[in-house]
Formats: C-alpha cells, structure tokens, sequence
C-alpha cells in the first residue's frame, strides 16, 4: 500500500484507512479483530474511531484489540471529538471541557497514552444547534497538544470559511494549525471540490474521504436491488445510503460499473482510484463491516485509471 504525509505534516498515512463505525454493534470482536490483521498485511495503518460508533461500542473494541493483539506504534490512530454517545442517544459538544474529556475517556479506552489525529467534528451544519465559539474549541485544542495527549488535528464538516477562520486564528497565534480536513468525498458527493480542495490546497492540509464508497453504493450492488444483509436494509445505517440511492447517483454508478467491466477491474477499485488520483487527498477512510469485506478491500491494487477513464468519470459525476 502506499503511504504519504497528511498534507504538509510529518504524519505518514497508508492511502486507505479502516473506519469502525459499526464496530461493537454490527461487526463482531472477532471479525474486527481480522480486519486490523488484514489492515496491517496490507501495509495499511490508519485506523478512524470515534466515541459515537458502535453505539458508544466502538472504542473499547478496539482498546481491547491494541492491548492484547497488536501493537499500538503499528497505527495512526485518527480519532473524533465532538460527537459522545450518552445515555443511549448521540448529544453533541465542542466545548473546552467537553473536548479534553473525550480525549481523556479514549485514551482510557484505547489503552494509550496519545492520539496521533484528532478530528474536530463541526457540528452546527449537522444539527442546526448554535456552535460553540471557535476560540474555545481552539483553546482546548492547544492544550490538549501541548500536554502531548494529540499529536495532530484536523477538522471536518466545516464549512470553508470556518475552517479558514480557524486556520488563520491559530497561525496568527502562532499555534500548530490543522493539517487535515475530514470530508465526505466520493464519485457521488463531490461537494467540497468548491471551496475546501482549493483552500486545502494554500493552507497545506489534507484530505481525509470519509465514505469513498458512498456507504457501499459505488460497489455497484445496490443496482437492481437492496441486499438483504446490506446497509440500506438495516434500520440503524440506511440513511448512510438512502440519499445515494435516486436516479443520478444510479447513473454514476452505472457508469462506473461500465468503466469496471471494461478494463477488467471492480467498481470498488475503480471508485478508490479515481477518488486518490484527486487533488490533495491523502486517505480514504472506508468501512468494512466483515473480515470478509475487508479482505476483498484491501487485496486491491488502486493502479492509476487511464486517463480517458478518469475524464469520463469525472465528467459524468460533475456537481
């Protein structure tokens, strides 16, 4: 697998990442346990968790594997704050005491003294809740980087000039600036190529691409059907897919279907590839849910795509 530095930072990422969103809940210790296993033969070591996933299951999960399995220096762990699952339900908290607490509480349950990326997650586009003020979140930020507790930090679903914003605040201060911007970003939503791609690109940071498969859609198997075992049949992840799933995006995926059967490769393959030729991405952050899925992932070889290939994707997937 090949691996870069996330944006201008010394931080060296494997291109494609393994996100934990349905660990504890949907995938079991032992398949997540194999999924690391494959992670790692692969050469990949970026991991993304988050206090939310798995109904709050997802940590300790992983906290168990690093403790009695492998070795923790053998990942990058990308971790979120600003979304917490309590009392059965996710509430949302960007404030300085919210913030250092939910480092504190993973590290506890990552069995692990630091975090490698800490991800700031924006909240008010998600939930319309008013947000906290910036100089808090950054203020906590600072500290929590200057106690060692997070090597890096990034940012994700902000909007442009927000991230801009933070960015110039922390370098007038002359604080370490984000180095990384976590979006959603696939063949089927290519919103951020406005504002944050561009500005990526002069501030220096990177792309993370949260669901480059569009919650498993750009697989091509939501074609003629809902699989009964897939997403979209399951109550609590189908609205990771249902907006993927109306007449445009189908053509895209037809597309890309097309494209697959004619140079011999996977829709799955052709996605990720086309999705790491863009500018300024560093990392897909894709989502297994099996040890099965996984292994079919990650024995993929993501070779460039011809470029007619690649043009006509783009075209027909332009915003």
């Amino acid at each position: 697998m090949k691996h870069s530095f996330l944006g201008n930072s010394g931080l060296r990422v494997g291109e494609i990442g393994i996100g934990t969103l349905t660990w504890g809940r949907d995938t079991d210790f032992d398949d997540a346990h194999a999924i690391l296993g494959t992670l790692l033969d692969a050469g990949g070591n970026l991991i993304d968790i988050s206090p939310a996933y798995g109904e709050g299951q997802a940590p300790q999960a992983l906290g168990e594997l690093l403790q009695k399995s492998y070795r923790r220096n053998d990942f990058v762990i990308c971790a979120h704050a600003g979304w917490n699952f309590l009392d059965q339900q996710i509430i949302g908290d960007t404030g300085r005491a919210s913030l250092i607490a939910t480092v504190e509480q993973l590290l506890r349950s990552l069995n692990t003294s630091y975090l490698d990326l800490l991800i700031i997650d924006g909240l008010e586009l998600a939930s319309g809740q008013t947000p906290i003020p910036v100089n808090e979140t950054m203020q906590a930020i600072s500290t929590l980087l200057q106690q060692g507790k997070i090597r890096y930090y990034g940012l994700h679903h902000f909007p442009a000039w927000k991230a801009a914003l933070i960015w110039q605040q922390m370098q007038d201060a002359h604080q370490p600036t984000p180095i990384a911007f976590g979006a959603q970003y696939s063949l089927l939503c290519r919103d951020i190529e406005t504002d944050l791609v561009p500005f990526s690109a002069y501030s220096g940071q990177g792309v993370l691409s949260f669901a480059p498969l569009a919650g498993g859609v750009l697989t091509g198997k939501y074609q003629n059907t809902i699989p009964p075992t897939s997403r979209a049949a399951t109550a609590h992840l189908a609205d990771t897919v249902e907006s993927f799933l109306t007449d445009r995006p189908r053509k895209i995926t037809q597309a890309v279907v097309k494209a697959a059967d004619g140079l011999g490769r996977t829709p799955t393959d052709v996605s990720l590839a086309w999705l790491l030729g863009q500018p300024q991405v560093n990392a897909l952050l894709c989502g297994p849910r099996t040890a099965a899925q996984a292994e079919q992932l990650l024995k993929l070889d993501f070779g460039i795509l011809p470029i007619q290939v690649h043009e006509v994707l783009s075209e027909v997937s332009a915003p």
